[in-house]
């Protein structure tokens, strides 16, 4: 065999391998086949519930707030053109900048 057919039929032997290192590199189920794993004990006591009413001070159908740094931006009122002012002074009028709230 040509040194080329070697590294070829290497390459293919080791595609299959690596993908299934690949697939199970993030796999969490294969914390469940380690025989060696200690096995965790729960704490004893009762369960109960931290806030069984509800957290207090959150209203739950209230819309969620904007992020703080979102900026709300507001277009400035138009001012109304008279029909001689540009013509007379020969200036053209723009857009206001935005402003935030």
């Amino acid at each position: 065999m040509s040194p080329s057919t070697r590294r070829l039929r290497r390459t293919m032997l080791m595609l299959p391998v690596l993908g299934l290192v690949l697939a199970t590199a993030g796999c969490e189920t294969l914390d469940q086949m380690n025989p060696f794993a200690e096995k965790e004990k729960k704490l004893p006591g009762a369960r109960q519930a931290v806030f069984p009413e509800g957290v207090p001070g959150v209203d739950y159908n209230a819309e969620p707030p904007q992020p703080a740094n979102s900026a709300k931006y507001q277009m400035p009122a138009e001012e109304p053109v008279q029909a001689g002012s540009t013509a007379a002074t020969g200036t053209t009028s723009r857009a206001a900048p935005l402003t935030p709230q």
